[in-house]
């Protein structure tokens, strides 16, 4: 079946949310870590942040409060975090557990700030591209933010029963519930880098590989969508005061999973600082983590079995069926060889050329991009110079003939 529309949104449509209550945008790489700084959640004891201090002070020898107010790429650093992790490998000893607990603590990091900046009103640029969208439409995103499915939840025309194209195990509305998929049309909505409020079990790393301590297959999801009452979380940390698709530090445990038992020989034991307060909820359940791709170089999508496999698969199809492709503050950075790859493969299935929207600060090399390499003409070919904003003309972006 053909897509009539198919958004591509990168970070310059997360770029677009000016609501926060905190008074910031979306960060991009370079300025994660001082965004991170400006944030009540940067004081706040429950956030834990020990080991990328450690990491700064002890293997990189500099000071971590200087480190980390300068324009830090958390890619060139996360990317460092995971080649230190991976050095280690084969190694009980405390550096391969300082060094996994530094790359666990940045996806919560990560995740945390997305969920602060986002706290706040409905998006009105994301509402706009929600109410354009048509139940055969769809939206291929590398962002991790929820601001898209907040808006297409609250329009009611789209459920996370079924609209990010698999069927979560659970979801969580003030408490765990199975999906109800309702086989309406609706548009799909896939997220290539995973999403902060998609949730597995909190992994271990043994002398090898990064494992889930779930007792489900790993390309099993949970999806956290709202809570009116304080959720069992790690140490019962839970933080109120947080709009739909967002939460604090810690997400909801997971309760209708066990989890792995423990090796022959072998025993799991769960230890946490004790100089850290607890919370008043519940600690009760299986430790989950966002299910996010991090920002390094080397992505490991196949930690998460075929999860990743199928959504790429789809956003190749709907690359493939798309009468119209609208490209939204998406760069193609030169070091993203797989998106390179998902654009030439999908064209090659073509017999036709699709219409191509671009809209970006600075279109130009986009637009020779998809010119010289993806054989797209200039008839087809529509390039408008500008951020995705509040003041975006939204209705003429999806009219192009």
């Amino acid at each position: 079946m053909s897509s009539k529309n198919v958004l591509f949104l990168g970070a310059g449509a997360s770029k677009a949310y000016s609501a926060s209550p905190t008074g910031l945008l979306m960060p991009i790489a370079c300025d994660f870590f001082s965004t991170f700084e400006k944030l009540d959640i940067y004081h706040n004891p429950w956030v834990m942040r020990d080991a990328l201090f450690d990491f700064v002070a002890r293997v990189k020898n500099l000071d971590p409060n200087i480190f980390f107010q300068n324009d830090i790429d958390i890619e060139d650093f996360y990317t460092e975090v995971e080649m230190y992790l991976n050095s280690h490998k084969g190694d009980r000893q405390i550096e391969r557990i300082f060094a996994f607990k530094t790359y666990t603590q940045l996806v919560f990091i990560f995740s945390a700030v997305i969920n602060a900046i986002q706290n706040g009103p409905l998006s009105s640029p994301h509402t706009l591209l929600a109410k354009n969208l048509g139940s055969d439409d769809l939206v291929i995103t590398f962002n991790w933010d929820t601001l898209l499915d907040r808006a297409l939840r609250d329009l009611g025309t789209w459920t996370t029963d079924e609209g990010y194209n698999f069927s979560p195990k659970s979801i969580y509305r003030d408490g765990w519930e199975a999906p109800m998929p309702s086989q309406r049309a609706m548009p799909k909505l896939i997220k290539l880098h995973g999403s902060v409020n998609w949730l597995s079990s909190h992994p271990i790393s043994p002398e090898e590989a990064i494992e889930l301590t779930q007792e489900s297959s790993p390309d099993t999801v949970w999806v956290y969508e709202s809570t009116k009452s304080p959720y069992a979380c790690h140490a019962g940390r839970f933080i109120d005061g947080f709009e739909d698709f967002s939460y604090g530090y810690y997400p909801p445990n997971i309760l209708d999973d066990r989890g792995k038992p423990a090796p022959d020989g072998y025993l799991l034991v769960r230890a946490r600082p004790g100089f850290i307060s607890k919370g008043s909820a519940s600690s009760s359940g299986l430790v989950s983590i966002p299910l996010i791709i991090p920002p390094v170089k080397e992505k490991n999508y196949h930690g998460f079995g075929i999860l990743f496999d199928d959504l790429w698969d789809e956003a190749g199809k709907g690359l493939v069926n798309a009468e119209h492709i609208i490209i939204i503050g998406y760069s193609f950075p030169k070091t993203d060889i797989k998106s390179n790859e998902l654009f030439i493969n999908a064209f090659m299935k073509r017999t036709d050329f699709p219409l191509v929207t671009i809209l970006d600060p600075n279109p130009e090399r986009i637009a020779n991009k998809f010119k010289m390499e993806f054989g797209i003409p200039d008839s087809k070919l529509r390039v408008i110079k500008g951020y995705f904003s509040e003041q975006t003309d939204v209705d003429s972006l999806f009219a192009f003939t």
